[in-house]
């Protein structure tokens, strides 16, 4: 039985095929069965786009998945594998093919299929601008303004490094100079994220510990947009971080099923080692290992509790069992993080949780991806623990109580409360992009979206009256194309209201938005409103002042006091405005709260 967001990724294909989008990018989190997905489209499009389906994929365990999910869902199809020595036959319904065997520049291997192929699906498709791929768009003309084919593409992690077109590809426009997957795709018809996903109880909870080592990574350079392996492997495969690395598994989550990822074979056969060392069965595990398959098995039956695996479980290795993933190998990419944590996100009976331990180590240049950053989180926050979807929803709950408070900057899950506390009073939350491109109060994540929470049309006093009030938010999201998706939410309403080039449309369509549909809420909303920058009142003050108590205030909250440079009683700056007033307020209770 489908689960109901698949249904509605398989009605937003039919949705957007009949209005003429052809070329179609769903995204959703690993573990929520994109597979199904696909497996459903010969039901769904048989009357609509009739003709055969190819499904595409570069893995072998993605392979023999597809064939076995296409083949149970549809009992009645030929379902054919065309990889290597394999070929499928010329009357089957689904051809499941490998994009290295019929990908290969000038390959007539699919010829005899092309004209009677009239849906392309594309699994883990941030990899479709590779060359291999690219010829197989090519071959099957899918790419021409003229085509009738269906393009579907299935990701987790639509974030892919771009590169330079190399030569003329005939069916990509000649003029772009950089491929991305903008130039495949037209649009993402559908997006499920793995926050959703979590919160809906399809994908397991995800807790969080942060493990600070010594190592340096400054001197490793970069290459495609991460470190380079060899420099990389020479940092990190030490023995001082490699005990540091067992003892935080001992320590936090001994006795669960592991998967710990590591640079290369020999940081994978070295770490491997040390846990053996400490009592706890491990095996290293790569590509071209002999024992590939039987230490697969060794880990399902629980004989091997951690594999230390080298760019080899990434994609493709389905285990419900793993239930801990540890983060051995430092990444800049995005999409390598979010496929090696997507490996420990399925449910399994007895699983209460997935726990991910991150091995971070020192790095000047930009900040390492870890948990955090999957949910908008900051990507130095220290979970200790703490689930990470809880914590991002407890930090939303403070942001829209109190919009005024930059809470982009916390590190620490444990101590929140704390950190609102030494906030400064009068400082401006608000980045250059939201000054530049919009009069409201947006608030910044730091996964590069934004968020403008619509005030209750009555105060919200305390936290235990949170769920009576509709909760109305406006978020900008850049997508997998680079675009910026704008749409509202509330406890009732989720609902996508455009997608815009850049971000200063996204943010002008929605100050229209605010200003057409909640007119009431405007002058709350204004960053500049000619509120903020009348003098403060006396109460204001008085309350600033009480709020206060021995904190250091940096204005003067003497009464009347509006015109010195000055105060001759507390000598401290004069002119605080009400909306410096009020900035202070909201911060100075929330460290009440």
């Amino acid at each position: 039985m489908l689960r109901p967001y698949q249904e509605e990724a398989l009605q937003a294909v039919v949705d957007n095929l009949c209005a003429g989008v052809r070329r179609q990018l769903l995204v959703l989190a690993t573990g929520l069965g994109k597979t199904v997905i696909a497996a459903n489209l010969p039901t769904v499009l048989k009357e609509l786009n009739p003709g055969k389906l190819l499904f595409i994929a570069h893995r072998n365990e993605l392979l023999t998945q597809a064939v076995d999910k296409i083949s149970s869902w549809n009992p009645s199809l030929k379902v054919g594998l065309e990889k290597a020595e394999s070929h499928a036959d010329a009357n089957c319904d689904v051809i499941v093919a490998c994009n290295a065997s019929i990908g290969r520049a000038g390959s007539t291997r699919m010829d005899h299929f092309w004209d009677d192929i009239s849906t392309i699906v594309i699994d883990e498709a941030h990899h479709s601008i590779g060359s291999s791929y690219l010829n197989i768009l090519d071959a099957s003309g899918v790419l021409l303004p003229t085509s009738n084919k269906l393009l579907i593409g299935l990701t987790a992690t639509p974030k892919r490094h771009n590169r330079n077109k190399k030569g003329k590809t005939g069916t990509l426009d000649d003029e772009d100079e950089i491929l991305s997957l903008k130039s495949v795709f037209d649009k993402v018809v559908y997006s499920y994220n793995i926050r959703k996903g979590i919160k809906q109880g399809y994908l397991a909870p995800l807790r969080g510990f942060r493990i600070k080592t010594k190592t340096s990574l400054d001197e490793v350079k970069t290459t495609a947009g991460d470190f380079q392996v060899d420099q990389l492997s020479d940092a990190v495969n030490n023995p001082e971080r490699n005990a540091q690395v067992v003892k935080a598994w001992k320590d936090n989550v001994e006795g669960k099923q592991t998967l710990c990822f590591t640079v290369d074979i020999q940081h994978a056969k070295d770490l491997a080692d040390v846990f053996m060392h400490n009592g706890v069965l491990a095996q290293p595990i790569y590509g071209d290992d002999p024992q590939r398959a039987e230490k697969l098995k060794w880990f399902e039956a629980g004989k091997v509790q951690i594999l230390c695996n080298c760019a080899l479980l990434t994609e493709g290795f389905d285990s419900p069992s793993v239930a801990c993933i540890v983060l051995a190998r430092p990444t800049k990419s995005s999409s390598l993080y979010t496929q090696m944590v997507g490996r420990g996100t399925r449910l399994n009976a007895g699983k209460e949780n997935c726990t991910i331990i991150d091995v971070v180590d020192s790095y000047k240049r930009c900040s390492l991806f870890t948990l955090p950053t999957l949910v908008g989180l900051n990507t130095d926050m220290d979970l200790q623990g703490e689930s990470v979807t809880e914590v991002a929803e407890k930090i939303e709950v403070l942001q829209e109580k109190y919009q005024t408070l930059d809470l982009s900057k916390i590190t620490d899950a444990k101590h929140i409360d704390t950190y609102i506390e030494s906030i400064d009073l009068f400082s401006a939350p608000y980045t250059e992009d939201v000054k530049a491109f919009s009069r409201l109060t947006w608030m910044a994540c730091s996964d590069g979206s934004y968020i403008l929470a619509i005030p209750e049309s009555k105060e919200l006093s305390d936290a235990r009256a949170y769920s009576q009030f509709t909760h109305e938010k406006l978020h900008v999201t850049p997508n997998a194309l680079d675009e910026f998706v704008l749409s509202i939410t509330s406890t009732s309403i989720e609902k996508e209201l455009g997608i815009y080039n850049s971000l200063k449309e996204a943010f002008e369509s929605a100050d229209e938005v605010v200003a057409r549909c909640r007119p009431s809420r405007m002058k709350l909303l204004l960053r500049e409103a000619e509120w903020h920058l009348q003098p403060a009142s006396d109460p204001a003050k008085k309350l600033l002042r009480s709020l206060s108590k021995n904190r250091p205030v940096p204005k003067c909250l003497c009464p009347g006091r509006q015109q010195a440079i000055l105060c001759p009683t507390c000598r401290l700056a004069t002119g605080l405005t009400a909306g410096e007033a009020s900035a202070a307020i909201n911060r100075l209770k929330a460290r009440k709260r």
